[in-house]
């Protein structure tokens, strides 16, 4: 769904999955999705993400960044910390409110949820945005609009910007002994091309200790 220069788009949809921490510095929040092997938990659920644009910073990483550590560090304000994570009902989030009933979906956030209005976290732009775009996947799709539905914030880290160079051998361009791969290091854009990627970059590391 297009938002202006920006797109709302869903990411890493996990079958019987369950949403679980990531976060990575003290006093910050961030959120991701899993599934185990036997995809046997009693929701389904993916990422709803905002695209950001460099313009969006005067094209500077550091400010883009800093972006995100703020909204990272307001959702765990925001849950009154203890890396709990702040949520909302699909349906108050998209009347603008706080809300947060349990009812046919129970959150499985691991450390926690606190109801809280996820629009002081993100913003009117970007929720805005949001509440667009979880509408128009509504009508492909009526769970995304279900108004017990849980939204749980924030997941702030999605694919890479940017890319680590790496030889046609998966090695780190002047970098002996380092196999940049996946995600994070701009090689992939979802759970299936990441484990693909790390495969044969696995492959690769074998072939060159023949």
């Amino acid at each position: 769904v297009r938002e202006g220069d920006s797109g709302v788009y869903t990411f890493c949809m996990c079958p019987g999955g369950e949403v679980v921490p990531a976060s990575s510095e003290l006093g910050g929040v961030v959120t991701n999705g899993m599934s185990n092997h036997a995809r046997s938990g009693k929701n389904a659920h993916s990422a709803v993400c905002v695209s950001v644009l460099g313009s969006d910073f005067g094209n500077n990483p550091y400010r883009a960044v800093e972006f995100q550590r703020n909204l990272e560090r307001a959702a765990y304000a925001a849950a009154g910390g203890g890396y709990k994570a702040p949520a909302s009902n699909v349906g108050a989030f998209l009347d603008g409110r706080k809300g947060l009933r349990i009812g046919r979906v129970e959150p499985t956030y691991a450390r926690g949820v606190v109801a809280y209005d996820l629009w002081r976290i993100l913003g009117e732009e970007y929720s805005r945005a949001l509440s667009n775009g979880i509408r128009a996947f509504g009508k492909k799709m009526k769970c995304f609009s279900d108004a017990e539905a849980v939204l749980t914030g924030v997941e702030t880290r999605t694919s890479s910007p940017l890319r680590i160079s790496r030889t046609e051998e998966r090695e780190a361009v002047g970098l002996q002994g380092l196999y940049p791969c996946g995600e994070g290091a701009g090689y992939a854009g979802g759970i299936m091309s990441a484990a693909v990627d790390g495969m044969m970059t696995a492959e690769a590391i074998i072939e060159s200790l023949k």
